[in-house]
C-alpha cells in the first residue's frame, strides 16, 4: 500500500495570536494539510490560538504538538477538544509530551515518563470514544474521533507509542540517520503489537528557513537553533551520524547561555558556526528546502513539518514553500 505524504507547518506560541492566523490562511491556500501549535510554557495557550486559526480557514487541520498532560489534567483537555470540535469539526490532532522545558520550572515532570505517558493517552482515548476514566468520569458529549500522537524522541516512548498512540511526531534537529532508526525501531515496535504500519502516522518538525537571500535565512535558522541549543540540555543524541561530539555541544551551549544572558539572543546565535547551523536546520530556496523536506520523508515519514524558522516575512515563505512542495507533486 502507498502511503499517504504530508507536508505540514509547525508554530510555536511565540508569535501572537494574529502572526499565526496569517500564517494559517497562507497554509491552507498554499495546500499544507495541518498546522502543529506548540505550547511553550509561559506564552500564549494553545486552545485560544487553536480555536483563532479554525475559525480563519476552513479545510486546514490543526494539531496540538505538544500538549504536557501533566500541566493541563488530561479531562481538561478533553472538555476543550469537545468544544473544538463541535464548533468546528473534526479538524483537530492532539499531540501529548512531558514539555521538559518548561515542565522543570513548574515541577510537574513525572517520575515515569513513560508508564505516565501511557496512563494519559489510555485515559484521553476513553474519554475521547466515549468511555469512561479517572474513577467513572465520562464526557457528556463525545466529539468525532481525534488521533493522538506522542511528541518524542526517546526509544522507550516511541516503543510504547506503538500499541497506544496513533503516531508521534519527533521533535526538531533530528538528523536524516536518527530519523531512519527511530522509523525502524517503530516498525519493530508496531510489528511487535500487531499493529500494521498503515495504522501509525510519523512526523517530524524540521527546523526551517526559506528565503532567496542566502544571508537572511542563515539569520532567521541561526536564531532558532541558538533559542533550541539552550533549551534542551543534551541535543546530541538526535545527531547520529553527523560527526558532531557531544562535548562540542555541550561546550556551544554553555556559550550560548553566558552571550544570551550577558548580550541577547542575536549574540549568541553569531557564535554558532554556518556547518551547524545546516545540520540542525533546513534554509535555502523555497526549491531547496523542498527538495530536502522530500528526501526526509523518504527516510519513512508520513509527515514533515516546517517549523519555528519561516522567514522574516513568513506567510510570504509558507506560500513560497507551498508552490516549491506542488511542484515536486507533495502537499
Amino acid at each position: 500500500m502507498t502511503r499517504s505524504l504530508s507536508y505540514d507547518i509547525g508554530l510555536d506560541n511565540g508569535r501572537t495570536v494574529g502572526e499565526i492566523v496569517a500564517i494559517a490562511r497562507a497554509a491552507e491556500d498554499s495546500g499544507f494539510n495541518t498546522i502543529w501549535i506548540a505550547e511553550q510554557h509561559f506564552r500564549r495557550g494553545a486552545f485560544s490560538i487553536a480555536a483563532a486559526v479554525a475559525e480563519a480557514t476552513s479545510t486546514l487541520d490543526i494539531g496540538f504538538g505538544i500538549l504536557s498532560p501533566f500541566v493541563r489534567h488530561p479531562a481538561a483537555i478533553c472538555m476543550e477538544m469537545v468544544s473544538l470540535t463541535e464548533q468546528w469539526g473534526d479538524r483537530f490532532k492532539l499531540g501529548y509530551g512531558v514539555a521538559h522545558h518548561g515542565s522543570l520550572q513548574l515541577g510537574t515532570v513525572p517520575s515515569n515518563q513513560v508508564g505516565a505517558l501511557r496512563e494519559a493517552a489510555t485515559a484521553t482515548r476513553a474519554l475521547l470514544d466515549g468511555g469512561t476514566a479517572y474513577n467513572g468520569a465520562r464526557l457528556d458529549q463525545r466529539p468525532p474521533r481525534i488521533p493522538l500522537y506522542v511528541g518524542s524522541i526517546g526509544e522507550q516512548t516511541l516503543v510504547m507509542s506503538a500499541d497506544t498512540y496513533d503516531g508521534s511526531i519527533l521533535g526538531v534537529m533530528c538528523s536524516p540517520a536518527f530519523i531512519d532508526s527511530r522509523a525502524a525501531r517503530i516498525d519493530e515496535a508496531l510489528c511487535a503489537a500487531g499493529r500494521s504500519r498503515d495504522e501509525y502516522d510519523l512526523g517530524a518538525f524540521v527546523l526551517t528557513a526559506v528565503s532567496d537571500d542566502p544571508e537572511q535565512a542563515m539569520c532567521v535558522a541561526r536564531r532558532s537553533v541558538a533559542y533550541y541549543l539552550m533549551a534542551i540540555p543534551d541535543v546530541s543524541p538526535r545527531l547520529i551520524g553527523t560527526g558532531v561530539e557531544r562535548a562540542e555541544l555541550v561546550a556551544l551551549r554553555a556559550s550560548l547561555h553566558d552571550a544570551n544572558a550577558n548580550d541577547g539572543i542575536e549574540t549568541a546565535a553569531a557564535l554558532i558556526p554556518d556547518d551547524l547551523v545546516h545540520l540542525l536546520a533546513v534554509v535555502g530556496t523555497a526549491d531547496e528546502v523542498a527538495q530536502r523536506l522530500a528526501e526526509l520523508l523518504r527516510l519513512g515519514l508520513d509527515r514533515v513539518a516546517p517549523h519555528h524558522a519561516l522567514g522574516a516575512d513568513a506567510p510570504a515563505s509558507v506560500r513560497q514553500l507551498g508552490a516549491a512542495v506542488k511542484a515536486l507533486g507533495g502537499s
